[in-house]
């Protein structure tokens, strides 16, 4: 069993890895990353990297996770569940402080949205999307109207994960089109995103 000092270390050397690594991001694509640039920024070895992180993709995978868990707090941190708003200004809302999140962290944004000009696409995946989509209909089961709207329950995970790709991909259009997600973006992403909702709920 680890002692609490060599924790505390093994903590201390993970976060510096993923600080050397966003700011690599924001210097180059991120298929010209390499673990040993990696390595050498954050002061170890290419051998004291791979006890940590095997390649540049876990790397960027635990990066990715840290940006959702911030956006996470954000959109809960934002919303008071006693507050009982329609659901189309809660979902205004919600998408707003995504692309207030991505224009204010552009590793952020070029890591799971793309970047502007770039080979690669995004480092987002479906299970991310997932979990995001899990959290946002816990939120949205807060606004009465939109379980009246939809006859019973608010619309399934399935069909959140959908609306959530559909915002993400409109703002990765933003990004890579223009480098950032202008307010023209962003109210594409929500209107795209009720719209959404809004026919399912008719099916």
């Amino acid at each position: 069993m680890k002692t609490q000092p060599s924790q505390k270390r093994s903590q201390k050397r993970v976060s510096e890895i993923l600080k050397v690594t966003e700011k690599l991001i924001m210097e180059m694509p991120l298929e010209d990353i390499t673990p040993t640039e990696i390595a050498k920024r954050a002061g170890m070895t290419r051998t004291s990297l791979y006890h940590f992180f095997p390649s540049k993709y876990e790397i960027f995978d635990a990066l990715a996770s840290q940006y959702y868990q911030e956006l996470h707090d954000r959109v809960f941190t934002y919303f008071d569940p006693s507050e009982r708003k329609d659901y189309r200004s809660a979902w205004a809302g919600i998408s707003g402080i995504y692309a207030e999140f991505f224009n204010k962290k552009p590793a952020a944004a070029t890591l799971l949205l793309g970047r502007k000009d770039a080979k690669q696409f995004s480092f987002t995946d479906t299970k991310s999307n997932s979990l995001v989509a899990y959290d946002l209909r816990q939120l949205m089961r807060n606004y009465t109207d939109l379980a009246e709207h939809a006859g019973s329950d608010v619309p399934s995970v399935d069909i959140f994960q959908i609306i959530v790709e559909v915002m993400t991909a409109t703002f990765s259009f933003g990004m890579r089109r223009e480098g950032r997600i202008s307010k023209k973006i962003s109210e594409e992403a929500k209107n795209a995103s009720l719209a959404y909702i809004d026919a399912r709920m008719r099916d």
